[in-house]
């Protein structure tokens, strides 16, 4: 069964799945956000925090600072091999530090940054390097030192790798007028594509990436009624995932669908061990 991109780059993927089931569709979309597994910071431990900002807050700010995790997911023990073990343990955690002390006779503060956490592997580290982590003002210091891990969305929502996971039906918009009149012209003016069709004499419209019909579909049953037709076809959809930046989008996709496959030969060897 054809899949098809439709639209890629470095934050957002464009899938057509054509001829797969609505279950098979929705689980990879469900798969993106809770079973890929990526880096964040499990815990800190903080030697020296003389900010105003409370060791609790400034953790869970470090929580949420996406790191780079491409190459992490095959370099490190998945979260279940790594449960119970403390670090250093290398082959599951990487070490952070955060370290850096504003001078007493700084004019002002400053913010430190994502950018300014140093790491035990260069292959783990922040992707947007001007998040801001805190405030120091003259004289105040911090020192902590962070572990990170691979973990799963479903877990906690600062291991997903995927911000936005979107399942739709294809929609089809027929053209049963060419001349579709001003009233509905002017109903339908953010969807060119309907409006250049009918000035071409073309009969239909398919939308292969993800586009909002709501407005589309009150167009159509008002003042464009009899003009234009919108159908879903029931056995194509687009899928569209995008990343937060610690996972290429395709690689998303490609895990997940790697994920269901995973689990569907452990429901295959589970029925045939009750079979005997």
């Amino acid at each position: 069964m054809p899949v098809k991109v439709t639209s890629l780059d470095d934050r957002r993927i464009s899938l057509v799945l054509e001829g797969y089931s609505l279950a098979f569709a929705n689980a990879l979309r469900r798969l993106a956000l809770s079973d890929v597994p990526s880096m964040a910071v499990d815990f800190a431990l903080f030697y020296d925090n003389s900010t105003s900002i409370y060791d609790e807050i400034i953790a869970h700010r470090l929580g949420l600072t996406v790191l780079s995790s491409d190459e992490a997911i095959h370099k490190y023990r998945p979260p279940e091999e790594c449960k119970g073990r403390e670090p250093p343990a290398p082959d599951c955690y990487v070490e952070l530090l955060l370290e850096v002390e504003h001078p007493e006779d700084a004019a002002t503060g400053r913010y430190v940054k994502a950018g300014e956490i140093k790491t035990s592997d260069p292959l783990v580290k922040p992707i947007h390097e001007e998040t801001p982590i805190l405030y120091l003002a003259p004289g105040q210091k911090i020192h902590l030192i962070a572990y990170a891990r691979l973990g799963r969305g479903r877990e906690h929502a600062k291991w997903s790798p995927a911000s936005v996971s979107i399942l739709q039906y294809m929609p089809r918009v027929r053209i049963l007028d060419s001349d579709l009149g001003e009233e509905c012209r002017q109903c339908i003016q953010a969807y060119r594509e309907i409006l250049e069709a009918a000035d071409k004499g073309e009969s239909e419209v398919v939308y292969e990436s993800n586009v909002n019909t709501s407005g589309l579909n009150y167009c159509v049953s008002t003042v464009c009624a009899g003009k234009l037709s919108l159908e879903y076809a029931k056995d194509t959809y687009i899928l569209t995932v995008e990343s937060n930046g610690s996972l290429r989008p395709e690689k998303i996709v490609y895990e997940a669908a790697r994920s269901l496959k995973d689990r569907a030969n452990k429901l295959v060897q589970a029925l045939a061990a009750l079979r005997g």
